[in-house]
C-alpha cells in the first residue's frame, strides 16, 4: 500500500482539484465534475469528498488527517474537446497503483486546461456566420436579412472576444442585443429589410440552450444549488440581450429612425 504522507496528499487534493476546475471551466455538469473528482481518488486509493458549484470547488481528500483544497472558478466557456480529453484522462488511471507519478498527471492536466482553442479566429467566424445565416433562413429571412445576420454575429463574436473577460456576463450580451438591433434597424432604413429576421437570425446562436439543459441535469440529479445557479445564470443571459435590443429599439425610436 502507498504511504500516504501530508505531502502525498496535499499532491493528490491538488490533482483532483485541478481535474474538477478543468472540467468546470470548460462547461461539464457539475453532477459529473464530482463524478469524475470521486472516481480520480478512488484510484488514487483513497476516498474523497466534493461540494461544486458553478463558481467554485471544494475537495477533502482523506478522513484521517485530511487535506482540504478550495479553488475560484472565474471564467467558464463551453469547450467539450477539453471536457472529453479530461474525461480520457481521468478515465485512464486505473484503480489502486503504488507507482502514481502525481506530478506528471497534474502537467497532463495542466497541459490540457491551457491548450489553445482548437480552431483559428477565421474558422470560428466562418462557422458563426454559416450558423446565422441558417437561423435567418428558417425564421423567415431572405437573401439581404441573412447578409446583415451574417455580419452581426461575427461582430458579435469578436465583441465577446474582448468583452467576457473584462465584462460582467449581463453587460456583454445586453451589448450584443444593443448593436444587433442597431444593425437590424440599419439594415430596415437603408434597404427595406425585415428588422426581427436580421436580430432573431444574428442573436439566437447566442442563446444559452447548452446551459439550460445542464443546469436542469444538476437539479435532475439532485444539485439543487448548482442548478439553480446555473438556470439563473441562463435566464440573466437572455435578459440581458433582450434588454440590449429593447434599448436599441426604444432609441432609434426616440431618434425617429424606426417605428414599428
Amino acid at each position: 500500500m502507498t504511504r500516504w504522507t501530508r505531502k502525498r496528499k496535499a499532491d493528490g487534493a491538488a490533482l483532483c482539484l485541478e481535474l474538477g476546475a478543468g472540467l468546470l471551466e470548460n462547461g461539464a455538469e457539475t453532477s459529473r465534475v464530482e463524478e469524475t473528482i470521486r472516481m480520480a481518488g478512488a484510484a488514487l486509493g483513497m476516498d474523497v469528498e466534493a461540494m461544486v458549484h458553478p463558481t467554485g470547488i471544494t475537495v477533502g481528500f482523506g478522513h484521517v488527517d485530511a487535506v482540504t483544497r478550495v479553488a475560484r472558478i472565474k471564467e467558464r466557456t463551453i469547450n467539450l474537446a477539453k471536457v472529453v480529453e479530461l474525461n480520457r484522462l481521468s478515465r485512464s488511471l486505473s484503480f489502486p497503483r503504488k507507482d502514481f507519478d502525481l506530478q506528471k498527471i497534474r502537467e497532463q492536466i495542466q497541459t490540457v486546461r491551457t491548450a489553445p482553442n482548437s480552431y483559428s479566429n477565421l474558422e470560428v467566424l466562418l462557422a458563426t456566420a454559416v450558423t446565422c445565416g441558417c437561423l435567418t433562413v428558417v425564421v423567415g429571412g431572405a437573401l439581404g436579412e441573412v447578409w446583415v445576420a451574417m455580419l452581426a454575429g461575427c461582430i458579435f463574436t469578436l465583441l465577446l472576444q474582448h468583452f467576457e473577460s473584462r465584462f460582467p456576463s449581463f453587460l456583454s450580451h445586453f451589448t450584443l442585443g444593443f448593436v444587433g438591433s442597431l444593425m437590424g434597424v440599419a439594415g430596415q432604413y437603408l434597404a427595406g429589410l425585415n428588422i426581427e429576421s436580421i436580430v432573431v437570425g444574428s442573436l439566437l446562436y447566442q442563446m444559452p440552450g447548452l446551459a439550460i439543459v445542464s443546469a436542469t441535469r444538476d437539479l435532475m440529479s439532485g444539485e439543487l444549488v448548482a442548478g439553480n445557479a446555473r438556470l439563473a445564470e441562463a435566464v440573466l443571459v437572455t435578459l440581458g440581450m433582450a434588454s440590449g435590443v429593447l434599448g436599441g429599439l426604444g432609441l432609434m425610436m426616440r431618434m425617429g429612425i424606426y417605428s414599428p
